[in-house]
């Protein structure tokens, strides 16, 4: 009787944090190359399985002829937060300073705590002419963080940098075999857990353009709704469990 209250529990603290991923989603919809992201967990049985075969559990003392408890689960648990790559739409925007990667790369920024990646290509020059985004971090190129020195610069599909007919750089874009190794850090920047491979694969960049984020506004409301269900039902099963427990201790279990 009393487990349920933890089932119950860990249900509603679930849904709790998916509501806060779902919130994040929206709140970033119109932020530049933002990639959506998605709580992943495990249901009570994979749990429960899981549990039955955890070393940890099988090394669990027994007091006297008690029942083993312990590998029962206690309801669900959060897995990982994964996030969707998915490519944005393009939207044009005419500003020599606005860059987006045509397919699957990253540009390479340098920040305080070192290289970090971006799909997100809203940039501007600093006072000394260097591109960088809203946060003042470089984007890098072959030779390091590329100083323009002028809006009046041109980027082809290579990322070559031009200025007065003459090249000065060539932006600097990275790739993983597979995505899943970038964590989210903040600043629409990504950090990643293994080195990018050596040989980019093949991507384009174009000017005067940005990538939107890959969110779906319709979808992330019918998230929202059916999260904010899930919760409302464990609740009331809180509720309930709590009444009984109640009505057994303060009733049944009454000395007369």
């Amino acid at each position: 009787m009393v487990r349920g209250l933890y089932v119950s529990a860990s249900g509603m603290m679930l849904q709790r944090r998916h509501m806060d991923v779902i919130t994040n989603n929206i709140a970033n919809a119109e932020t530049t190359g933002f990639r959506r992201q998605q709580l992943v967990s495990h249901s009570f049985d994979d749990v429960m399985i899981r549990r039955i075969n955890d070393p940890a559990v099988l090394r669990t003392r027994r007091i006297g002829n008690a029942p083993m408890v312990g590998p029962m689960s206690l309801g669900t648990q959060v897995d990982q937060l994964y996030t969707n790559f998915e490519a944005g739409r393009l939207e044009g925007t005419e500003l020599s300073t606005d860059l987006a990667v045509v397919g699957d790369a990253f540009f390479v920024m340098q920040t305080p705590d070192g290289e970090r990646y971006t799909r997100s290509g809203a940039f501007h020059l600093d006072e000394l002419g260097y591109i960088v985004d809203g946060s003042g971090n470089f984007l890098l190129g072959e030779n390091g963080p590329i100083l323009a020195g002028t809006l009046n610069f041109t980027v082809d599909g290579s990322g070559t940098v031009w200025v007065d007919g003459a090249v000065i750089d060539r932006i600097l874009t990275a790739s993983f075999a597979d995505n899943n190794v970038l964590r989210q850090q903040g600043g629409n920047l990504f950090f990643a857990l293994e080195e990018p491979q050596a040989a980019p694969n093949q991507s384009q960049i174009v000017q005067g353009f940005l990538e939107s984020s890959n969110v779906d506004i319709g979808r992330e409301m019918v998230d929202m709704l059916s999260v904010f269900r899930i919760y409302e039902t464990n609740q009331r099963i809180l509720s309930m469990i709590d009444e009984t427990v109640g009505l057994a201790v303060n009733e049944i279990g009454r000395v007369r």
